[in-house]
């Protein structure tokens, strides 16, 4: 496994780090904690939640993948485990787009929620502070000086080591970085975003944010989810896959052109002698700016299959295929 400095942050990360958004969903606390042994015991250190997972969202379940995290940790040292929770924001009645059940539903960026949200984590973690802070979505309509404050105060009280951002834009991360150079108030040091070989948004400017000031790109869902494996090769949805029980996955890479790129993927892998999704991480792991790639498996085995592979450097000639693809 390498490792790779977390932006300008003092953390270490592992190249690959694990996502929890199945976790309380999908899956369930017995199958989360031997995912999570297995993420550990693979030399795996960053584990990412969220207070919004699992995924699908709902009033009943939100907070579970933290509550499974959290029981999990009770059992490990704490300092074997780079931890990151992602506070959600930036909902809008007018829009359509709230969360009625969190925080009265109108979950801004501002103190009072970056507070409350920050100590329900920390509780449902079992853990005194945590590593990296994110926030889930953009709010344009907090001042960056307010949420770049937010991140001080709970910086300053030892409950945060670091902030981060998460589905933000070129624009957005970059007036972050020039806001907290300008006031001196902590510098956001990660960036996590869709990225994968049938998503590529992150080249279109962000690449080049990140590279040239120093922000680690964390790159969530490098398989598409599932795509890039083959498992979904002619458009058949097998029960208890999460084409089959996650209409956002489906509408996000299940279109029957995404399909078609991602079987292309899979023919140039196999061609070569690659795992498919070996080679799809493996691919996001090289690119500029990516200090770390999360995948959220849903079996150990899934898992331990991806890290036998976590040193894999792709030859030239297996790059110029998969960018021979359309």
């Amino acid at each position: 496994m390498r490792y790779r400095r977390l932006g300008r942050s003092g953390l270490r990360v592992s190249g690959y780090g694990l996502g929890t958004m199945n976790m309380g969903g999908q899956l369930d606390a017995a199958k989360s904690h031997r995912l999570l042994d297995a993420a550990l015991d693979g030399g795996i250190n960053l584990i990412d939640v969220a207070e919004m997972y699992p995924s699908p969202q709902g009033a009943a379940t939100h907070g579970r993948s933290e509550e499974i995290v959290g029981a999990w940790l009770k059992r490990k040292p704490r300092d074997a485990v780079l931890l990151a929770t992602k506070i959600c924001g930036g909902n809008r009645a007018e829009s359509g787009d709230v969360v009625p059940y969190l925080r009265g539903g109108f979950a801004a960026l501002d103190w009072h929620h970056f507070a409350a949200a920050c100590e329900a984590s920390l509780r449902r973690l079992k853990t005194d502070h945590i590593d990296l802070y994110q926030t889930h979505w953009p709010d344009r309509h907090v001042p960056m000086e307010a949420q770049l404050e937010a991140f001080d105060r709970l910086i300053e009280a030892g409950k945060v080591r670091y902030a981060g951002v998460s589905n933000e834009t070129p624009w957005g991360l970059t007036r972050l970085i020039a806001c907290s150079e300008a006031s001196g108030l902590p510098r956001i040091v990660s960036l996590q975003n869709n990225y994968s070989l049938l998503w590529r948004d992150y080249e279109h400017g962000m690449s080049e944010v990140c590279v040239r000031e120093d922000v680690g790109m964390m790159a969530f869902s490098p398989l598409g989810q599932g795509a890039l494996t083959g498992k979904y090769s002619g458009g058949k949805f097998a029960k208890g896959t999460r084409f089959a029980e996650l209409e956002y996955a489906v509408r996000r890479f299940g279109s029957p052109e995404m399909l078609a790129r991602a079987d292309r993927y899979v023919e140039v892998a196999r061609r070569h002698g690659l795992d498919p999704a070996a080679m799809a991480m493996a691919w996001v792991a090289s690119r500029p700016g990516v200090a770390t790639v999360l995948t959220s498996c849903s079996r150990p085995s899934q898992l331990r299959n991806l890290l036998a592979h976590a040193d894999l450097t792709l030859d030239a000639e297996t790059l110029a295929d998969i960018d021979a693809v359309a």
